[in-house]
């Protein structure tokens, strides 16, 4: 029997045909399940015997059709879609949806009373996180998989983690992991983060292939680094990643394509960030090579100061022979303001003789204390990478790097010992059937942001435009100052300074109001600290002496003379400023979660938890025997 012939336009119609009858097909077989959705449209009338006929005759029906298309030649269906993928557009799109589910949408449709306004878009907001959070499950995968993050963090640490994201695949606890997530990459960083900053060519990357004991920084007299590189102790690994596509391994060799400002100019790969791991790099220490400041390579210089409140211990190189410059101070100032241990290294020392060393060391040291004064003081050390000049590379180890990393490891772990217990908590609430926290707690967590939101909003858009405002207390200021016969120099920095303090204080209160009010807490690892205010032209008043003639009457519009040709240079910083602080404002409500409050003993209740406790117990004193306490344990490790 010849097989029929049908032209491709008839295979197109046949095919089409068929998948819309599978379509309702699918229909009829869901129908015969009840839906347990309360938004279902039909409600679930079919006895348990048209059911199963019903399944009989979709199952009939889909063979048929699938002997039709082999009998015509017709290929049978592909399933080319990825159900992640699919499941990942619905998430989207369930996203999108409930943006645009707000006040100003409902008021399209008539008159909103603002109660009910309040309500829906709090609820929307709290259904976001819920759709946000199941991206996040998909996400698990694409990143390497949660359960394999969760393998490779060792001893008590790693038994407690893998027990609890076993009990939340079992028990469907999505909301445990992420924070599971957050312990298993706090639990894997034991190291010290020191950061290395400064100018273009100050030495950086020669510095720390010094430190670690290879060669693998590119090097150069001009812009070398395009993006931060972080360099520590393990299996020779190099992993590049990437702002917008999953990472890539790569070889070790092909560093300067990703690293380079020559291969990688303005980081048009959009790397993120580059992670290498050496064997003979020193354990307890990791090192970040970033890109320097001070070039026309604007993009490298903003990720060096992003990467400032990341580290544990910045080194901001001044080569020799260069004066100290703004770059350098403002790296000094910001790591100081975050609270982060700054030592200064004079780099490339050898090129200078002793007197010359003692004069560039005299001179940044006082430059430093009429920054920071007298009571904030940076240690200044000088170091080469040349072999003949090792003693302060020697001293820079033995004596900073070293006992700051041992110490580092041991306040981790107990932060860590912390961490699981709050985790084992909230897998404990979950496990005896309450959520972390109930619907309505979220959603008023909701309101309290929405307010907080349009309270930094409003505040930040004020901080903005205020710069005549704020010119004129500086003007009052340095007035007062010539009536005392001092430079109103001093005056006028501190009134600007004072009113960018007064946006910051007001954008911290509000975070921590609504975090009282919705009775919240913020997760540690995300946390993120407030940005520094400290505009280039604020260096730029030196001075600003009293006139020579200079009566009561004319004193206050002489100050405001003195100080108007700040007004272009403040009105811009304190725009780009309020840009900023409302970000990190909004980002610290996001950041904030509904509280906690487990029954008391709650892992006594549950025998898959009773044991947690203990190993949590030895996660502190566990690390700390595994750390290089001394020479003889890892001489070809540790920090010399």
């Amino acid at each position: 029997m010849t097989r029929p012939t049908l032209n491709e336009n008839q295979v197109r119609r046949i095919a089409a045909t068929f998948s819309y009858v599978d379509d309702l097909l699918k229909d009829i077989e869901a129908l015969t399940h009840p839906d347990p959705s309360p938004f279902a449209r039909e409600r679930p009338d079919l006895t348990q015997d048209e059911a199963r006929l019903l399944l009989s005759f979709v199952g009939l029906a889909r063979s048929r059709m699938l002997a039709a298309l082999d009998r015509l030649g017709i290929p049978r269906p592909q399933q080319k879609l990825s159900a992640r993928r699919s499941v990942s557009v619905a998430l989207v799109c369930a996203d999108d949806a409930l943006s645009e589910l707000d006040t100003r949408s409902l008021r399209g449709y008539g008159a909103l009373d603002p109660a009910a306004g309040e309500e829906v878009t709090a609820l929307a907001a709290d259904l976001q996180t819920l759709v946000h959070r199941g991206a996040a499950l998909l996400r698990e995968q694409d990143e390497g998989g949660l359960a394999e993050q969760v393998a490779r963090v060792p001893g008590p640490a790693g038994q407690v983690l893998r027990q609890l994201l076993s009990l939340s695949t079992k028990h469907g606890l999505a909301e445990v992991r992420p924070l599971i997530a957050a312990a298993a990459e706090r639990a894997s960083a034991t190291t010290l983060d020191v950061g290395v900053f400064g100018r273009v060519s100050a030495g950086k990357s020669s510095l720390i292939n010094a430190l670690v004991g290879s060669a693998v920084l590119p090097v150069g007299a001009t812009p070398v680094t395009a993006v931060p590189v972080l360099i520590g102790h393990g299996a020779e690994r190099v992993e590049v990643r990437f702002r917008e596509a999953r990472p890539r391994l790569i070889p070790i060799e092909e560093l300067p394509v990703y690293a380079t400002e020559e291969k990688n100019p303005q980081n048009t790969r959009g790397v993120r960030s580059i992670e290498i791991a050496l064997p003979g790099a020193p354990l307890g220490v990791r090192f970040l090579d970033t890109p320097g400041v001070g070039s026309l390579a604007s993009s490298g210089a903003a990720q060096a100061f992003a990467w400032l409140p990341r580290c544990d211990l910045g080194l901001v190189l001044v080569a020799a022979g260069t004066p100290l410059g703004r770059d350098e101070t403002a790296l000094v100032s910001g790591l100081r303001h975050a609270g982060i241990d700054c030592c200064m290294l004079l780099s490339k020392a050898d090129l200078l003789d002793e007197a010359d060393r003692e004069r560039a060391r005299g001179y940044i040291e006082a430059e430093l204390e009429g920054l920071l004064g007298p009571e904030h003081r940076v240690e200044l050390r000088a170091v080469s990478t040349r072999p003949r000049f090792s003693a302060g590379l020697d001293s820079l180890q033995a004596e900073i790097l070293r006992p700051l990393a041992v110490d580092h490891v041991r306040r981790a772990t107990q932060a860590l010992r912390t961490r699981l217990e709050r985790l084992v908590a909230v897998t404990a609430a979950g496990l005896n059937g309450a959520t972390p926290a109930s619907d309505a707690a979220a959603v008023e967590l909701e309101k309290h942001r929405g307010a907080a939101t349009q309270a930094i909003g409003n505040a930040t858009d004020g901080l903005a435009g205020s710069a005549k405002r704020v010119l004129e207390d500086a003007a009052s200021g340095v007035a007062r100052a010539w009536a005392d016969r001092e430079d109103g120099a001093a005056s006028a920095r501190g009134a600007i300074v004072a009113a960018a303090n007064r946006g910051l204080s007001f954008v911290r209160e509000t975070v921590d109001a609504a975090r009282a009010g919705a009775n919240a807490t913020a997760e540690a690892e995300g946390r993120r600290l407030p940005p520094l205010f400290d505009p280039p032209f604020l260096d730029a008043i030196k001075s600003l002496p009293r006139p020579r003639f200079a009566p009561g009457l004319l004193r206050r519009t002489l100050a405001r003379n003195a100080v108007a040709p700040l007004l272009p240079f403040l009105d811009e910083s304190l725009a780009r400023y309020a840009s900023r602080l409302r970000a990190w404002g909004e980002g610290a409500l996001k950041e904030l979660r509904p509280g906690v409050e487990p029954g008391p003993a709650a892992d006594h209740r549950i025998p898959e938890l009773a044991g947690l406790g203990g190993l949590i117990a030895e996660v502190t004193a566990l690390d700390a025997r595994q750390l290089p306490q001394d020479q003889e344990a890892a001489p070809q490790n540790a920090l010399r």
